[in-house]
């Protein structure tokens, strides 16, 4: 639908320097320290702006453009 789409474009999120520290330390905490994904100290870093402690690669993906 129409406002859907223009939803999706003003509420898109920036992946900023920012953003992309608060996922890496959570991976860390996570993967490292050995934290469960619901343990405060992730919570404290993620919870605000909704986000999950994934990254995407994209050196695998194949995209298709259309011209």
């Amino acid at each position: 639908m129409p406002q859907d789409m223009k939803q999706r474009e003003t509420l898109a999120r920036v992946d900023d320097k920012i953003r992309r520290v608060k996922v890496e330390t959570a991976r860390d905490i996570i993967y490292h320290k050995r934290f469960a994904v619901d343990s405060p100290a992730v919570e404290v870093l993620l919870k605000e702006q909704s986000l999950v402690p994934t990254s995407v690669s994209l050196k695998n993906h194949v995209f298709s453009f259309k011209g």
